[in-house]
């Protein structure tokens, strides 16, 4: 091999290697930090200031029920301390930068800076960020119950309940509403639930919509690792996503935060920085990269020990350790078996590297990464420095809930964004989902945002196509027991249209045994693919083996589509009527609307307006004038709705 040759595979390796190194964007974060915005001691600059010093990329500063953007002034007492810190706040950023007034008796009132007008102090571009955030805290019967919303965008007010995992739902949902409202990046997490043992796993089992919460906090009096009566998170967290799992739901992910109070005094009274951070591998340092990675699960949990790569590969856990000199590590594989609820030790192994893959008899499996470092000023006296990877699982197919009663007139808009994607449609009887899919280096990928990560688990074939296929074999060739009508799986191609058809294309060929394909009744699989978003109608209409259908649009009618090639028209509500439900219906809207049913039966086809008001006098007035599908977010409405 001459010296040319050799020089020149030196530099593909080395772009190769670099290549890795630069996929993996590590930031490191705190998301549970408290200032005298509320119950912390210090005030927010002086905070922002200690994590940006000690190499943290982002942090959620997130105060009980109140979002930095009003007026607040508070008192210093003439504590020495409290003065102390004012003194020392004052002497870090200046007199034209602190607003302050004295009065009498020596009083002292420090006006707190807003987000808004601080953030642009600290935030450097890849460097730095705030993320707006609120410590959401309620309580059930004296039990404090507490969730983090990271990215919140408007302050949420807590709710009640009836019981701990009602509390907690209740304010999850409103943080589902608000994400789905503003479109705006943003996650719910369960804080420290054995905070005065307020919070069991099965109450946690309950929960919908929920995907992360702490399984290590830096607070003194959150009881993480349980006691002789009480199981602590990490078992709680392994229970919980066994039960997950076999309901059809998302894992649950863990955190680690510091729940950071006291800035002043230090040692295992005090709830101080630095106990517990999350490492995430996000493409960019923006809160909508971030949670995407997160929800992604391309994070883990620390309070000292750095990975050097993401730990999870598909269905296998693979730990590489960077090494701190004269420290050892053993690497500890925990999960479920199949059939069983509490988790075990799989697999112990004293070494900077190792790899776990999923055996068959293995529902899911996680790894903690024990160093023999002490850590400085920890949660616990002896605790030693570790860090927690993400679970990773089987694919587990629920098994259908009995006495489901089909709904013909329900359609499920964006179901991928329901807690069970798929499940809840069909547990509640929808005999129509729809799912927005993007066309990304040749596979077809489910979200309503162009996805900046991308994982298996988000693919169509693994979010719908698999599944289903799995259910019309417990079903015995329904998707849902004893309906012989048609299944509708709306795709709303949200690229190219010619090529995310031709890709679409080619997966449902390895699925047409469930598919029905034109209008043949050889053809009898139940499941009608239809296509809307960006349609290429031409093709459509001329293919001869037509695995796809087409999702109309009003302009359609009167062009002599048969019900093979387009056998739904659907609309914007808005484009349609302007009544959103106050009041009687507008009678020539009503009108408006029973003539845009006649034209769209008189061909045989079914009407849909989405994006109409979630209300169910609307939805009433739409069944009065013939709409054939109630298209909705709120499934669980729209089934009670039909079901009187």
């Amino acid at each position: 091999m001459n010296k040319f040759v050799c020089l020149s595979l030196l530099f593909v390796t080395f772009l190769f290697l670099a290549n890795v190194v630069s996929a993996q964007h590590w930031f490191k974060g705190n998301l549970h930090t408290h200032s005298l915005w509320s119950d912390g001691d210090d005030y927010p600059e002086m905070i922002m200031d200690w994590y940006k010093a000690n190499g943290y990329q982002f942090v959620g500063l997130s105060d009980h029920n109140v979002i930095q953007e009003v007026e607040k002034w508070v008192n210093v007492p003439r504590q020495q301390d409290r003065r102390r810190t004012f003194d020392r706040y004052l002497r870090t950023f200046g007199p034209d930068w602190v607003k302050y007034q004295k009065g009498p008796n020596d009083s002292l009132k420090v006006r707190l800076k807003q987000l808004s007008e601080y953030r642009s102090y600290f935030e450097e571009s890849g460097k730095f960020l705030i993320i707006k955030s609120e410590e959401v805290s309620t309580s059930y019967q004296g039990k404090p119950i507490h969730l983090n919303v990271t990215n919140v965008q408007n302050l949420i007010r807590p709710q009640f309940g009836n019981s701990v995992a009602e509390v907690m739902q209740n304010n999850i949902d409103l943080v589902v509403a608000q994400r789905r409202q503003t479109r705006q990046p943003m996650f719910p997490h369960i804080n420290h639930p054995n905070f005065y043992w307020s919070i069991k796993a099965q109450d946690l089992m309950q929960l919908r919509y929920e995907r992360f919460f702490e399984v290590f906090n830096g607070h003194p009096l959150v009881n993480n690792y349980g006691d002789s009566a009480r199981e602590g998170t990490e078992s709680m967290w392994d229970k919980i996503n066994g039960h997950f799992l076999r309901q059809g739901r998302p894992l649950m992910y863990g955190l680690g935060t510091d729940d950071s109070h006291h800035y002043y005094f230090f040692g295992p009274t005090f709830s101080n920085s630095g106990r517990a951070w999350v490492m995430v591998d996000a493409p960019e340092l923006t809160p909508r990269a971030l949670i995407e990675s997160m929800e992604a699960g391309r994070f883990y949990a620390s309070s000292g020990v750095t990975l050097k790569q993401l730990p999870q590969v598909g269905n296998t856990l693979v730990v590489r350790v960077k090494p701190e000199p004269t420290v050892t590590y053993r690497i500890q594989f925990f999960g479920v078996r199949k059939g069983k609820e509490q988790s075990e030790l799989l697999r112990e192994v004293a070494d900077t590297n190792a790899t776990f893959a999923l055996a068959d008899d293995v529902l899911l499996a996680r790894a903690r990464i024990v160093s023999s470092k002490t850590k400085y000023n920890p949660f616990m006296p002896g605790d030693v420095e570790t860090a927690w990877t993400q679970p990773i699982a089987q694919n587990v197919v629920p098994q259908p809930l009995a006495n489901v009663v089909p709904l013909p007139n329900a359609h499920a808009h964006n179901d991928y964004e329901q807690s069970r994607p798929l499940w809840d449609a069909l547990d509640n009887g929808f005999t129509s989902i729809e799912a927005d899919v993007y066309l990304l280096n040749d596979t077809l990928y489910v979200a309503h945002e162009r996805p900046t990560i991308r994982t298996s688990a988000q693919t169509l074939e693994n979010l719908y196509l698999k599944p289903l296929a799995e259910r019309i074999r417990q079903q015995n060739g329904n998707v849902l027991a004893g309906y012989n009508g048609p299944f509708y799986l709306m795709i709303d191609a949200k690229t190219q249209a010619d090529s995310t058809y031709q890709a679409l294309t080619k997966l449902l060929l390895r699925y047409r045994t469930q598919l029905q394909i034109g209008s043949s009744s050889k053809n009898s699989g139940p499941v009608t693919v239809v296509l809307s978003g960006n349609r290429p109608v031409t093709t459509v209409a001329k293919a001869k083996d037509k695995l796809i259908t087409l999702d109309g649009r009003p302009a359609d009618l009167g062009k002599k589509y048969s019900l093979a090639v387009m056998p739904i028209i659907s609309d914007a509500y808005q484009n349609q009527l302007s009544w959103r439900g106050k009041g009687e219906m507008p009678a020539t809207e009503l009108q408006k609307l029973r003539q845009l049913v006649e034209r769209v039966h008189q061909e045989g086809k079914k009407l849909r307006l989405w994006a109409s008001p979630e209300d169910p006098v609307v939805w009433a007035k739409l069944r009065e004038a013939g709409v054939d599908f109630i298209s909705t977010d709120q499934q669980e409405l729209v089934r009670d709705f039909l079901l009187k």
